[in-house]
């Protein structure tokens, strides 16, 4: 529902395209658009580097642990520093840190060149110091989101910032296979580092309402894992994002493996990979009214159902094509799913806790990521990536199950309090 304006009308939310336009919203979405495709611009190219620089398959992987093991270490004192001080403030700090590592690695390799690198090493602790700076980012950065748009436009707005992070992984990937067969490897390392002084700008140029201190003088990170422990909700709505990001890795993890079974060309895993982004892009701009017209619980539950349909039609694909589209429905299903969890529960927060709660947000959203991966190779090691995709499935159908229960409390709480 809308707000009230003076005369007694009711304000009627904002399509996508009005939204990406406004003067204060618009400039925080271009500038998540080009960092997020900067994150994924330097995830590939880092691990092709990696590997070529070192062929250690274990140090590749490590750019990976260096970019989300600080998530799941930093990102909730980062939480608890975002309820404490200004989070415009905060977002800066980490994006300057992220900004100051990527730069480093950018001029180097552009005065020495890659074979100047003392091996591998300075692209791994490239990847950590982005990581660190991202994790101070997160909590913060999804925190202003409230405070950017009208209360009436919200399921926009969570919707729009989600579709940030899907552009930037269709995007990043094929930046990243057009400028190493071209301009080079060091071309993408500086097109990242400036990415990160773009989103800078973004923060500086809009305007943060404040909001008001409902959250009593305890800021810190006990406090906000026991606001979640007595919220049965949130720790629900927390779980419904973490099995929809869990749900999401085989389509990174599975397909070169599934692209293997089917008898693919090499580009088929990127293709699927892109496939999945590219469907979640307009699927997001749709989100917002499918919300408002079905209700958000409904919408994750949707979501998460058409994950595990995409999830087992990938299980099944005859050819690489039939995987290509049946990845491309999961995406969709994610982008309905997260964003209907987070949608709820930034409705549902007091904005003194939400520093603290959209860190575990981050932590169930991202830092699962190494453990998903994990366990579906392991899953495909063993059985296959045909049978592996049966974890996706059952976590899909359990998030999905999470939506109806949340649901079914939020209309017995309110049954409660009518009678």
């Amino acid at each position: 529902m809308g707000e009230v304006t003076r005369h007694g009308e009711r304000r009627q939310p904002r399509s996508s395209a009005a939204l990406v336009v406004d003067r204060n919203y618009g400039p925080f979405f271009w500038g998540n658009i080009v960092s997020n495709s900067g994150n994924w611009l330097f995830n590939v190219t880092a691990a092709i580097v990696v590997f070529q620089l070192s062929g250690s398959a274990f140090l590749t992987g490590l750019v990976s642990v260096g970019q989300f093991l600080p998530l799941m270490v930093i990102s909730p004192l980062a939480g608890s520093l975002s309820d404490r001080f200004d989070r415009r403030a905060i977002v800066l700090v980490g994006q300057g840190l992220a900004a100051v590592a990527a730069t480093v690695l950018a001029v180097a390799t552009l005065v020495v060149g890659l074979d100047g690198l003392p091996g591998a090493w300075p692209v791994v602790a490239t990847a950590l110091g982005i990581g660190i700076g991202q994790s101070v980012t997160i909590p913060a950065l999804n925190s202003m989101v409230p405070a950017l748009v009208p209360e009436e436009d919200l399921e926009g707005g969570v919707a729009l910032t989600s579709v940030t992070f899907q552009i930037g992984r269709a995007l990043g990937p094929i930046g990243a296979g057009v400028l190493l067969t071209t301009l080079g490897a060091e071309i993408a390392f500086l097109l990242n580092a400036v990415s990160f002084f773009v989103l800078i700008a973004a923060v500086l140029f809009v305007t943060v309402r404040p909001t008001a201190d409902d959250g009593g003088t305890d800021r810190s990170v006990r406090a906000g894992l026991r606001f979640v422990r007595r919220d049965r909700t949130v720790m629900l709505l927390l779980l419904g994002v973490m099995t929809a990001g869990f749900a999401g890795d085989p389509v990174i993890t599975l397909a070169p493996a599934l692209n293997d079974v089917l008898g693919g060309a090499d580009a088929w895993p990127a293709a699927m990979v892109s496939g999945f982004g590219v469907a979640a892009v307009p699927t997001a701009f749709l989100a917002g009214r499918f919300q408002r017209r079905f209700g958000n619980l409904a919408v994750a539950r949707v979501g998460m159902l058409a994950m595990a349909a995409g999830s087992f039609g990938a299980a099944v694909s005859p050819t690489p094509l039939a995987a290509l589209l049946a990845f491309s429905v999961t995406g969709a299903g994610f982008v309905l799913a997260v964003t209907s969890f987070t949608t709820v529960l930034q409705r549902h927060l007091p904005d003194a806790y939400r520093g603290r709660v959209m860190a575990l947000w981050g932590v169930a959203f991202l830092g699962n990521r190494p453990f998903a991966a994990m366990l579906d190779g392991a899953a495909a090691d063993l059985v296959g990536p045909r049978l592996a995709m049966g974890i996706a499935i059952a976590v899909s159908i359990a998030g999905a199950a999470i939506a109806t229960h949340i649901s079914r409390r939020s209309t017995a709480g309110a049954r409660t309090q009518e009678t």
